[in-house]
């Protein structure tokens, strides 16, 4: 795990074009296939044109056929993502039943691109915003197998990539002091990375599970993040620990 967190995808990153290659070390590592990433929804109080917040490794001629009929609007993943907090398979078959004929179009188009099965991460921000990070596979049970027991790091994946898309639209207030995270708050934040659960840091600290909940909960607060796992992103991409 340390030698993945390691590597150039938590390196440091000036614009959105780093984020294919910094995402792209998750698909290799996992032997998927594509990945995908947009806004759905612009936080509020902020101009932004959700078509231009795509990054995706997905074909280009694909690419371009889904924005030109924004078949976004229609898709199946996107559907399920505004009405859903929490993380989805989708694929081919049963999946589409429940589905008009407009959307499961885009499922028979993007099955030429051999673009068949994904696990979606509906990614709701603080400001109001919405995006889906989307990692995809042609064989569903090659899907399955890998992201068994991965969701940490798929996680940490769509919460980075939001929050680096996110910087680039958002400005940022440079008179807003420094974080003032506790020595405790920080270790938390690093075993959190580490991708250790509530229960194994509370025994490696020597302290109660609910006490690193509740350092948990105020690093967050504290970092403006969506929860401990995107806390321990900003915590290191901001370098509050290391």
């Amino acid at each position: 795990m340390k030698s993945w967190l390691n590597q150039s995808y938590y390196g440091e990153a000036d614009n959105l074009t780093d984020i294919p290659e910094r995402v792209g070390y998750l698909l290799n590592d996992l032997a998927l296939e594509h990945f995908s990433y947009m806004v759905l929804k612009a936080p509020k109080d902020l101009s932004m044109d959700v078509t231009e917040t795509i990054q995706t490794s997905y074909p280009d001629e694909w690419t371009k056929r889904y924005m030109s009929k924004q078949y976004f609007q229609v898709d199946p993943v996107t559907d399920i993502s505004e009405r859903s907090t929490m993380p989805f398979y989708w694929g081919q078959g049963r999946f589409l039943r429940k589905f008009r004929k407009p959307q499961r179009i885009v499922f028979d188009e993007a099955r030429e691109f051999r673009i068949m099965h994904g696990l979606s991460i509906p990614v709701r921000g603080i400001k109001g915003e919405l995006a889906v990070f989307n990692i995809v596979s042609s064989d569903k049970q090659h899907l399955m197998d890998v992201t068994r027991g991965e969701h940490e790091r798929i996680f940490r994946a769509a919460f980075d990539t939001h929050a680096l898309t996110m910087d680039q639209y958002l400005q940022k207030d440079e008179s807003e002091e420094d974080c003032d995270l506790s020595p405790r708050e920080k270790e938390c934040l690093v075993w959190t990375l580490e991708g250790k659960t509530a229960g194994e840091i509370a025994t490696i600290l020597g302290i109660s599970i609910s006490t690193v909940n509740h350092y948990a909960m105020t690093a967050t607060r504290k970092l403006d993040a969506l929860n401990k796992h995107h806390a321990a992103i900003q915590a290191l991409r901001q370098g509050y620990i290391s």
